[in-house]
């Protein structure tokens, strides 16, 4: 006789570890990283949602939904025979250049502080470069497994790549978002390294990367005035260098083990977006060095583990797909981090699985569902 709910069990089969080969490490990373995020959105959020929509659960409920709709993107994908996107890979990453286009068209796409970035859906905002990105990875892997037997030449071969890369490149950085296009642009030179590309392109792609990203830095002010205030934030702790200064002072008034959950006071409107871009210098406040040192730590297993579930892939584009994704998380909680304690400039990033944004969280654990669908198909 048939069992009932078939189709069901087989999707939230998920869950029974034992009878699949999912990373338990990568799934209590992520569940703890959320967890962590779920507090902390709460607490920097509070009083900027009191005094703007007069309720200090609104943000809070908003991540509530995110998440919700995350983990279940989560959970299918991780269900899904992960060879079935070679098949739609091409139309994934146009679907990405097109919203990438609309983004950029008055009236559609919405600007906040001078950047076009998101698009208003009405209820939320949906910004397409979080959840292009992984696209891209997408379609990358897709080519670089296709052609790994062919011959390498320069017309035939790498300069599709660059091309395919360039177009997401050129759109985002129009919206302007250059952290972002610095995020893809060695997102793409590292898979070509990996995907064993003729070092000599890489090096070439390289320099002439470098060329470009400082002209784009020396043509425009905002982002001179950015690395100046990278380089002496105190020069003008008031001005250019207020954010970086005041999220020194929120891990200064931290300490070892924080001022409690809750207790922080730099989200009284000291450290702007501080529920979104420097959520963990507040983490730094309000936890200390523990609880920053306990979010790095889950980083890391995260990384580890994904990096690990990549080298067992049961064939090259299970490989690069899981490169890719976890390469994307390994940057940007890199860089963001790494922005909140003043060793990089300023860039606008969010602490994947911990900062408010529905679209950065959604697509992160969408991306942890592409990993763990090549985690049960690994080979040991």
């Amino acid at each position: 006789m048939k069992k009932e709910g078939g189709n069901l069990k087989k999707l939230f089969s998920v869950f029974d570890l034992k009878e699949t080969k999912i990373d338990l490490y990568i799934v209590l990373s992520v569940l703890y990283l959320t967890s962590v995020g779920l507090l902390m959105v709460y607490s920097t959020s509070s009083i900027y949602a009191l005094d703007k929509f007069s309720d200090t659960s609104y943000y809070l409920k908003r991540h509530l939904i995110f998440l919700a709709i995350g983990f279940f993107f989560m959970i299918v994908i991780t269900n899904l025979n992960y060879i079935a996107l070679k098949k739609i890979a091409f139309v994934l990453y146009f679907v990405g250049l097109v919203f990438l286009v609309l983004v950029l068209i008055p009236g559609i796409g919405k600007e906040v502080g001078g950047a076009r970035r998101w698009i208003d859906l009405g209820l939320f905002s949906f910004q397409p470069s979080e959840v292009m990105k992984y696209f891209l990875v997408v379609y990358l892997a897709h080519l670089f497994s296709k052609n790994r037997e062919k011959p390498q030449t320069f017309s035939s071969t790498i300069v599709p790549y660059i091309l395919i890369t360039g177009f997401y490149i050129v759109l985002i950085m129009m919206q302007p978002d250059f952290g972002m296009a610095l995020i893809l642009l060695t997102l793409f030179a590292c898979m070509m390294f990996v995907a064993e590309v003729n070092l000599k392109y890489i090096l070439g792609l390289g320099f002439t990367s470098a060329a470009f990203a400082g002209f784009a830095v020396m043509s425009a002010d905002y982002r001179l005035n950015r690395i100046f205030s990278f380089m002496d934030p105190w020069k003008d702790p008031l001005g250019q260098g207020y954010q970086t200064v005041q999220s020194f002072v929120a891990f200064c008034i931290g300490g070892l083990t924080g001022t409690g959950l809750g207790e922080g006071t730099q989200k009284l409107y000291y450290l702007p977006q501080v529920h979104t871009d420097f959520i963990f210098s507040l983490v730094g406040e309000e936890l200390g060095f523990i609880g920053v040192l306990s979010v790095i730590i889950a980083f890391i297993i995260l990384i580890v583990r994904g990096f690990k579930t990549a080298v067992n892939a049961p064939d090259f584009f299970g490989f690069l797909l899981v490169f890719g994704c976890i390469l994307l998380i390994a940057l940007q909680a890199s860089i963001n981090m790494a922005v909140s304690v003043g060793v990089f400039p300023t860039k606008g990033l969010t602490l994947p699985f911990i900062s408010y944004g529905g679209s950065s969280l959604i697509s992160s654990l969408g991306a942890i569902g592409l990993v763990l669908s090549v985690s049960k198909k690994r080979i040991t």
